[in-house]
C-alpha cells in the first residue's frame, strides 16, 4: 500500500502543482495519461510567453536540447532549423515503472518556436520491455500498450499497462516543465 501511495504522489503531485502554468498540467482539460492526436499517442503543449522573439526562444531551447540530448550520440539526436524555428529531438531513455521494473522508451520531441510562444509534441513513443531478460528485445508502440488509459493494451507480456501510461505521462510532463523553466 505504501508503494502505491508513493507512486501516486510521484505521478500526480507534479501535475497538480504545475496546474495553470502550461497546457499539459492545466485543470481545464480532462486528465488522460494517453492523449491521442491523429491516431497516435501524443503529449502536446502550447506555451505563451511575454515579449520574446522567435529567434531568442529558438536559441534558448536549442541550447537546452543540445546540452541535454545532443551529447550522447548513441541514445539521442538533436536536429534544428533556425529559419523555421523548429527543433527535433529523438531519444531513448530508461523509464522506471516501479522499484524493480524498468523499460527503455524511445520518443521524438518536436518543438516549433514562434514570437511569444512555442508548441511541443512528444510522440512516436515505443517501449522496449524485457522482463524475462531474453536476448532479443521487442519494441512495442505506445498505441499497443497505453491507449485508452491502458485499457487498449494488446501486449500480453505487459501485465500493468496503467503503470506504463502514468510513467510516460509523468516523463512527458517533467520534460515539458524543464523546457518551460528554461525559457520563462
Amino acid at each position: 500500500m505504501k508503494k502505491y501511495f508513493c507512486l501516486f504522489l510521484l505521478v500526480f503531485l507534479p501535475a497538480v502543482l504545475s496546474a495553470g502554468e502550461r497546457g499539459l498540467g492545466s485543470m481545464e482539460e480532462e486528465y488522460t495519461c494517453s492523449p491521442v492526436k491523429n491516431g497516435k499517442i501524443c503529449y502536446s503543449d502550447d506555451v505563451s510567453l511575454r515579449t520574446i522573439s522567435k529567434g531568442r526562444l529558438f536559441a534558448i531551447i536549442n541550447a537546452w536540447a543540445h546540452d541535454n540530448y545532443g551529447t550522447d550520440f548513441v541514445y539521442s539526436n538533436v536536429s534544428a532549423n533556425k529559419n523555421k524555428g523548429s527543433i527535433l529531438i529523438s531519444s531513448k531513455v530508461e523509464l522506471w515503472l516501479s522499484e524493480r521494473e524498468s523499460t527503455m522508451m524511445k520518443f521524438r520531441v518536436r518543438i516549433q518556436c514562434y514570437d511569444n510562444r512555442y508548441t511541443i509534441d512528444i510522440s512516436d513513443i515505443s517501449y522496449q520491455y524485457n522482463p524475462t531478460k531474453a536476448r532479443s528485445v521487442k519494441s512495442y508502440p505506445a498505441e499497443s500498450v497505453i491507449l485508452n488509459e491502458g485499457k487498449g493494451n494488446r501486449v500480453d507480456i505487459i501485465k500493468n499497462p496503467l503503470l506504463f501510461c502514468e510513467a510516460t505521462y509523468y516523463f512527458a510532463d517533467k520534460l515539458m516543465g524543464l523546457i518551460y523553466d528554461e525559457v520563462k
